[in-house]
């Protein structure tokens, strides 16, 4: 994972961690992965925010046009 997203990372982990879904989640193994792909209301709409936020720094961590010129603003 690039270090220009990792900030996201940690934040969407930490966000999706304190949610209603994955408190509630029966299975906690794969809590997080499913709450993070779901888009219902347990999960705020602030981590779906940052679930967006880290979802375009990647996307544009491998687009090769911008991966000249680096990431921008993340």
């Amino acid at each position: 994972m690039g270090k220009s997203c990792k900030g996201l990372f940690d934040e969407l982990v930490r966000c999706l961690s304190n949610s209603e879904c994955v408190k509630n989640h029966p299975d906690k193994k794969t809590a997080l992965k499913d709450c993070a792909k779901s888009n219902g209301n347990d999960v705020s709409d602030y981590c779906k925010g940052v679930k967006d936020s880290y979802y375009k720094c990647r996307r544009a961590a491998f687009d090769m046009r911008k991966r000249i010129s680096g990431v921008p603003g993340y």
